[in-house]
This record gives structure tokens, C-alpha cells and sequence, in this order.
């Protein structure tokens, strides 16, 4: 298991869910982190959460939409990981043929476009041999029925990131990303509450893992930390999927 310490590293999304999983485990093998998140009252929680298990923080609230305001955060970085994103109000409620103009652009607009901003600065701030990982999903590879605009945006992570990847190989940057199946954070349980509320329920997805369970977002903060550690330092432009072998 290799150490992170005095290594700075950035995350995105970091105050719920993965991100603070994430956040937490790094900092319990040394790093230095900085999250960013636009609720500000999880961020206090984070950081408190953070401190008390003795590691390292900074917070700041930013929505990663602003680019301005995104580029002007991030200083000189080892590592980042990109978590934040949302799965939009027409997830599993409305088909190809009922897109609606204002989901589609504000799922793309944080999930792609904010991403692109935040994978930009961060290759202009990160040290040479660094590593960025960003969170796409199993329904970008494989569609999603109702999921058009969720679908189409994680899709679009996968293809920056092996762009990215093939673009900063000369400087020993690394840029990977992780694909989830249903994990336990707020997103999940937040969709799912909408789809009671639309009248159209959606389970949490145990029947059709392997394991017969969703997954803990402890679990994708591992592979998270494996890939921005020296132990995956042969490995670039990949997806890696934690979805309990739904994909495959």
C-alpha cells in the first residue's frame, strides 16, 4: 500500500459520498487535500470529520461550473481526483424522445464541461509523474435506458480521460477514471426519492450485481487511492469498473 504523504492533492465533489470517503482515506496515508464542493454546510462537516481523524484539509465552496472561479483554485498539485457530478432530474423518467433542454444542459454542463475545466486546470497545476483519476460510470459505457443526458456526459469523462491520458504520457502524467455501479452516497438515495415522488420507482440495483448488494463508496475510494498511488504507475487512459460485475 503505498503512502501519500506530503503529496497535495485536490478533489472535487469531496464533502459527501465518494469524495469524502476518498478524502478520508488519503489523508489516513498522509496527503494533504483540499476538496471542493458547492454545499458549503457538508464541506464544514467534512472538514471536521477530517480533522479529527488527524488529517489535513482545506475547503473551499466553488461550483465547479464557474470556470473562472475554477481555475483560480487550484495552486500547485501531486494528485486530483474528480468526483463531483449529478444524475439530473429526468434520470430514469424520461426517454430519448423527452429530453428536456435544461436537464441536459445542466447534467452536461457539471458532469462534462465543469469536469473539462477542472482536468484542465489541474493538468496545468500538477507536477510531472502526478496522476489524475475522474468518477464516469458504467452507464456511460453501456447507455442507460431513460438516461440520456446522464449517460451521454459520463461517456464523454471516459473519452477525456483517454485523451488527456494520451496527450500528458510524455510528462509521466497518469489520467485514469473509475466506473461505478449503484454505490451507497446522496446521489443515489436523492434519485431514487425523485422517482417515488414522479411515480416512478427504481430499486438500488441488487438484482442485477453478482454480489447481490450496491456498493459502499468506501470501496471506490480504495480504487480511487490505488490509482493516483505509485502502485498502478503502469497504468493510464483506463476505466476501471467497480459495479459488482454487472459489466461484463
Amino acid at each position: 500500500m503505498s503512502s501519500f504523504h506530503g503529496k497535495a492533492i485536490a478533489i472535487t465533489g469531496g464533502a459527501s459520498g465518494i469524495g469524502i470517503e476518498t478524502a478520508k482515506l488519503l489523508c489516513s496515508r498522509g496527503a494533504k487535500v483540499s476538496i471542493v464542493d458547492v454545499q458549503q454546510d457538508l464541506l464544514t462537516e467534512a472538514a471536521a470529520a477530517i480533522k479529527s481523524g488527524g488529517g489535513e484539509v482545506l475547503t473551499l465552496k466553488l461550483d465547479v461550473r464557474d470556470s473562472k472561479q475554477t481555475v483560480s483554485h487550484f495552486g500547485r498539485i501531486d494528485r486530483a481526483a474528480n468526483v463531483a457530478g449529478v444524475a439530473g432530474k429526468d434520470l430514469a423518467i424520461k426517454a430519448a424522445d423527452e429530453i428536456s433542454e435544461d436537464d441536459w444542459e445542466f447534467v452536461l454542463g457539471v458532469n462534462l464541461t465543469s469536469l473539462m475545466h477542472c482536468q484542465r486546470a489541474e493538468l496545468r497545476s500538477i507536477k510531472d509523474g502526478g496522476a489524475i483519476v475522474s468518477v464516469a460510470s458504467r452507464a456511460g459505457v453501456e447507455g442507460a435506458a431513460k438516461g440520456s443526458a446522464y449517460s451521454a456526459s459520463k461517456n464523454g469523462v471516459i473519452g477525456l480521460t483517454r485523451c488527456a491520458a494520451k496527450d500528458m504520457g510524455s510528462r509521466g502524467i497518469r489520467v485514469n477514471a473509475v466506473a461505478p455501479g449503484p454505490t451507497e452516497t446522496p446521489m443515489l438515495y436523492n434519485s431514487m426519492a425523485a422517482n417515488v415522488k414522479n411515480g416512478t420507482p427504481i430499486t438500488r440495483g441488487e438484482n442485477v450485481s453478482a454480489l447481490r448488494r450496491v456498493g459502499k463508496a468506501s470501496e471506490l475510494a480504495s480504487v480511487i487511492a490505488f490509482l493516483l498511488s505509485d502502485d498502478s504507475s503502469y497504468m493510464t487512459g483506463q476505466t476501471i469498473f467497480v459495479d459488482s460485475g454487472i459489466h461484463m
